[in-house]
């Protein structure tokens, strides 16, 4: 059972003029099929199962808010923010989220001081056992903010800071890693990853592309006393992300 609700005070693929969105979606699973978990099969958890694979039992929900101010002559300046929240919970017949339910950061539309899912979750250490990043989560919390002005012809320049994380709420182990991915009141501020960096964008009208360049100046990655990033070390290798897209990061 999900629902996605979106509202937006301009529809068009490429708003010219001021305007701000809300998204919010929610998703429930597996309550149900606890109806009839007397009569299912077990593992030896005692999770029901159905074709031999335990069904999924959880609750998520994220909430994206976002406002874009043009100003100017003809508009021609802008300001964009977003703020996004989201967490899931597993209970009943599951003890963590689905993997596709997980929560991810990073990329293109995310934090663009890192690739794809390579940040957190919290204080964690990147995960070596992968070849691709896969670090995931079970809560989110992000924020986004880009101010973008006119070049020449049709390319727009761009400077954004972006800053968050994903963190654990179930599942971490005995593990110092998955202990360090959990959140927590006392080290939260040290696990928020933050960058910022610059970007180009060609309007095409119908379709916007753009380049953007993050760079880190805190990685909650990193050891304590080290994750201030210095700026001489901004273009080293994985301390910064090159990303393209289509259409605005939000």
């Amino acid at each position: 059972l999900g629902a996605n609700l979106y509202y937006t005070t301009n529809s068009d693929v490429n708003p010219k003029t001021s305007y701000h969105y809300a998204r919010v979606s929610f998703g429930l699973a597996g309550n149900v099929l606890i109806v009839f978990k007397s009569a299912m099969k077990k593992d030896e958890n005692g999770a029901g199962m159905i074709w031999n694979t335990p069904y999924s039992q959880y609750v998520r929900s994220e909430i994206t808010l976002g406002k874009t101010w043009k100003f100017g002559k003809d508009d021609k300046l802008g300001f964009a923010t977003r703020l996004l929240a989201g967490a899931g919970y597993a209970y009943g017949n599951s003890s963590v989220l689905p993997f596709e339910q997980h929560f991810y950061a990073g990329g293109a539309n995310s934090l663009r001081g890192w690739q794809s899912r390579s940040v957190g979750p919290g204080l964690s250490k990147p995960e070596s056992s992968f070849i691709i990043p896969n670090q995931s989560g079970d809560m989110k919390l992000e924020a986004n903010m880009e101010f973008r002005w006119p070049l020449l012809w049709k390319l727009q320049g761009a400077l954004f800071v972006d800053a968050g994380n994903i963190w654990l709420l179930q599942g971490a182990d005995s593990s110092e890693n998955q202990a360090l991915g959990k959140i927590s009141s006392d080290t939260f501020l040290e696990s928020i990853a933050a960058d910022w960096g610059l970007g180009l964008r060609l309007d095409l009208n119908i379709i916007l592309v753009r380049f953007d360049l993050g760079m880190q100046f805190h990685d909650p990655a990193m050891d304590e006393g080290q994750r201030w990033v210095s700026p001489s070390q901004w273009l080293k290798r994985d301390n910064f992300g090159f990303h393209f897209g289509v259409g605005y990061p939000f």
